[in-house]
């Protein structure tokens, strides 16, 4: 069968969740997601609506699903493990159909909520509990050390799920793409990063001021890094991940999904992006730097009905994802073969409009 990474996997999904204290760090507390490759008795299982798993992000908000069994057994391991690190007041589940789809296709897939910087945190703040949020600049000490920590935990065998040492890699959105590339200087097990509109060059979220405390010269071994961009983002703007692209060093990749917003690659990408549209030009978006101009910023991202499909940004992120771990993890030659080929034409034949570096 010709490899197909668009494809869900085999595999069943089961998930857990978990929390994590740091001893080192005050008790630090992360909240943490695992999913994982289910025995085969759970299949269909995470598909149905009435056996895959619901949840609630925060206090008054609907409730989420998700494409996995709630406690399922899990398959034989060790599995290849992916760390993935949300965006900046997002939560663990925000890409589950990304994770999910990773797990089926025989990943241990960890994401924790980086506490003080998450939709809980924001919906807190607005609220009145300012306290609940970390300033940007805290977040941005404490989230590489949070990311080592999920690792180190998942390695030495959380919840009984056996990963490999050997085969580990990193994925982000936005503040949580900043985060794998941080990460690479604090800690050599990650073996490749996918960061995914990652907090990086000029632009009206100021992420220079992250850009400043990241460096891409001193990982200490070649980590293959594939970046995603999205053509029409109004917060991660196109051209400072064209810059990162280059300052990379080698191996690397870089795709843009034509006509896509900053919130493509997540779950629920409409609602997402007409929920921060709303809450930029309202004003309640809770910002520590009165320089931004968030009404300006939700002109520029324009009415998502004016962007392409949601389909697309998960199509996207999922066949990439998964293609990049397969060949840098595994060593899958198919998986290197699809992305040394002609990925545009890949992409167009699915009607979607792919720039590929």
């Amino acid at each position: 069968m010709a490899y197909d990474p668009f494809a869900r996997g085999s595999a069943p999904v089961g998930v857990r969740s978990i929390e994590l204290e740091d001893p080192t760090r005050g008790g630090r507390r992360l909240p943490l997601e695992l999913w994982y490759p289910a025995a085969t008795k759970h299949r269909g299982q995470d598909l149905d609506d009435a056996t895959r798993d619901h949840f609630t992000i925060a206090a008054g908000m609907p409730q989420g699903a998700q494409r996995a069994v709630r406690g399922a057994e899990p398959a034989g391991g060790p599995f290849s493990l992916i760390a993935y690190f949300h965006g900046a007041t997002g939560h663990r589940r925000e890409s589950s159909e990304l994770c999910t789809h990773l797990a089926s296709h025989g990943y241990l897939v960890a994401s924790p909520d980086f506490t003080g910087n998450t939709m809980a945190d924001m919906l807190a703040a607005i609220a009145g509990d300012a306290a609940r949020m970390a300033p940007m600049d805290q977040s941005a000490v404490d989230r590489p050390h949070d990311a080592k920590l999920v690792i180190d935990r998942v390695l030495a065998g959380a919840e009984g799920l056996l990963a490999d040492p050997e085969r580990v890699g990193a994925c982000g959105v936005s503040f949580g793409g900043w985060t794998t590339l941080a990460l690479n200087s604090i800690d050599r097990r990650p073996k490749a990063s996918f960061p995914i509109v990652p907090g990086w060059g000029k632009g009206p979220m100021k992420t220079e001021l992250l850009q400043a405390l990241v460096r891409l010269d001193d990982w200490g071994r070649p980590v293959p890094t594939f970046v995603l961009a999205a053509e029409r983002d109004a917060l991660i703007l196109l051209g400072g991940l064209r810059e990162l692209h280059r300052d990379l060093r080698p191996p690397k990749r870089l795709a843009v999904l034509r006509n896509a917003g900053h919130l493509h690659f997540a779950d629920n990408a409409e609602q997402g992006h007409e929920m921060l549209r709303a809450m930029w030009k309202s004003g309640s978006f809770p910002v520590a730097d009165p320089d931004i101009d968030l009404a300006a910023i939700a002109e520029a991202s324009r009415p998502f009905s004016e962007l392409c499909r949601a389909e697309h940004g998960l199509d996207c992120v999922r066949g990439l994802c998964l293609a990049h771990m397969d060949s840098n993890l595994r060593g899958s030659a198919d998986a290197r073969a699809f992305l040394d080929g002609d990925l545009a034409r890949k992409f167009a034949e699915r009607g979607i409009d792919v720039e590929v570096a």
